[in-house]
């Protein structure tokens, strides 16, 4: 089949996907999925009655990206394999120190990309989708950040184990935005075209090839990809159930609570806009009072009448309203248990620390997101820097270097606080000279992620320069002991003998 043969084909199966996902977003946040026929300018139409739901899912997504490109420390970490470290420099305390800071340098480089890529807020958007949707696909654009593609707008097959095998990608695009590699049938044509982008897995080779097709015929030449990491393309999902043709959303397993909190939430609404009403009732036939006196006069006029004769409406459902509203608090506390409302320590500051970020990744692993930060970070965060390394052309030819991501990579503010505590416990004891000061000072550097280039001195030049002041030391001594001594040759000859 062409792309768009088997992109149409595929598109029945995607709809169930599609409904579920506008049902939760008319309880959370309604525009992240729309109708085919919506634009720009279609009036948004909000049917939730609360916004409690688009709360929750902005402390999640906000909690995640934080803990997945914290924006204090590295959220990863360019660790050498020791083995190859050891042979490539050869035990010299000076090579180790130059490897170290080209590490170190490297990091900072491809922490500073995403900034400028602004990556960070690419990576929101894409947690949003997986926790309302369930699915997207992230394409990296090259040297110019990150493209969404919605789950309206692509296909998937997927493996026994949820890992995409095959996909395509439709797009509708003016034709100024179609890819530099594609020749347009008209060059002067106005109206938007439909491009497809497959991406098939071979069976045989396990190689990735994409095919493109624009408006009904297949353009451009055919691309290979020695594997799915390799691709400019990334599908990401949140769970997904054995015989799932896509990923399910994490607000799913919390829908129902999510609706009956939106039906009592309008219940308790509309009741009280009732109970608020304020009605007087006037007894003109059978009484004294008019109720034109009534309505006209000012607070503190006295006025003819009889108090009994006018009365006020009360509804009298003090105690019905109690019981939803009882029930209303026990599904805002489930709900803010579950989307960890309630159990950050993270500061509302500009900066936060890396113990923070630390403690919030912790609580992503062990609450009832169990497992989808390492998940993530093994995901996202190591694809997105080999991406960078990519575009930057940051290549280890000589040495093998492993990218940590998750809390191994967070972990370093923890052996960092491990090593003062060593470092502290060795001077106490007297024992500060078993440390090798070079390398500790690497390990520092490297903790923080501060780049070393032209910042540390290598062994050789601290070496050089303790020389240095130790003959200039002893210099010193020397001269000071020859102007000791004649100081006394002269004292000497200056005292008469005694006869």
């Amino acid at each position: 089949m062409t792309p768009s043969e088997y992109y149409n084909s595929k598109v029945t199966d995607r709809k169930i996907y599609e409904d579920r996902a506008k049902l939760i977003a008319k309880l959370t946040i309604p525009y992240i999925i729309r109708e085919p026929t919506d634009n720009s300018t279609t009036t948004m139409t909000d049917t939730s009655n609360q916004s409690f739901g688009a709360k929750l899912i902005n402390t999640l997504k906000a909690k995640m990206g934080m803990a997945l490109l914290p924006p204090s420390t590295s959220s990863f970490k360019l660790e050498p394999n020791p083995e190859a470290l050891a042979e490539l420099t050869g035990g010299s305390a000076d090579n180790n120190a130059k490897v170290a800071q080209l590490i170190s340098q490297a990091t900072d480089t491809i922490n500073k990309e995403l900034e400028l890529q602004q990556i960070r807020s690419s990576l929101f958007d894409i947690i949003v989708e997986m926790l309302i949707v369930g699915a997207v696909i992230v394409e990296k654009k090259k040297n110019s950040g990150i493209l969404l593609h919605k789950l309206q707008t692509f296909v998937v097959d997927l493996d026994p184990q949820g890992q995409p095998i095959k996909f395509c990608i439709k797009e509708v695009l003016p034709p100024e935005s179609v890819p530099d590699d594609i020749q347009l049938k008209d060059p002067e044509a106005e109206e938007d075209v439909k491009l497809y982008t497959q991406l098939d897995l071979d069976q045989q080779s396990k190689k990735w090839i994409m095919t493109q097709e624009l408006d009904g015929e297949i353009v451009g030449d055919e691309k290979t990809f020695k594997d799915y990491d390799s691709l400019p393309f990334r599908y990401f999902g949140w769970t997904w159930i054995t015989g799932d043709d896509y990923h399910r959303p994490y607000t799913e397993d919390y829908y129902k609570d999510l609706e009956q909190l939106d039906k009592l939430h309008k219940l308790l609404v509309d009741g009280s806009i009732v109970a608020a009403k304020t009605l007087l009732f006037v007894n003109e036939r059978g009484g004294r009072t008019r109720k034109d006196e009534v309505a006209l006069s000012n607070n503190g006029d006295v006025i003819d009448g009889v108090a009994d004769d006018v009365t006020a409406l009360q509804l009298g459902k003090n105690y019905d309203f109690q019981i939803p509203m009882e029930m209303m608090q026990d599904l805002k506390k489930t709900l803010s248990s579950a989307f960890l409302m309630n159990e950050s320590v993270t500061r509302d500051a500009e900066r936060v620390t890396a113990q923070e970020i630390r403690f919030m990744a912790q609580e992503l692993e062990t609450s009832s997101l169990s497992g989808i930060y390492s998940k993530l970070a093994l995901q996202w965060s190591k694809w997105i820097v080999e991406k960078i390394m990519e575009e930057l052309n940051i290549k280890f030819n000589e040495i093998d270097v492993k990218i940590l991501t998750g809390l191994d990579a967070l972990g370093r503010n923890q052996e960092a606080q491990k090593l003062d505590a060593v470092v502290m416990r060795l001077a106490n004891l007297g024992m500060a000279h078993w440390l090798k000061e070079d390398e500790l000072v690497n390990r520092y550097m490297a903790f923080e992620g501060v780049n070393s280039v032209n910042l540390i001195k290598t062994p050789a030049e601290v070496d050089a320069e303790l020389k240095q002041a130790q003959a200039m030391q002893a210099a010193q001594q020397a001269d000071l002991a020859a102007a000791q001594e004649g100081g006394k040759r002269v004292v000497d000859n200056a005292i008469p003998p005694q006869q």
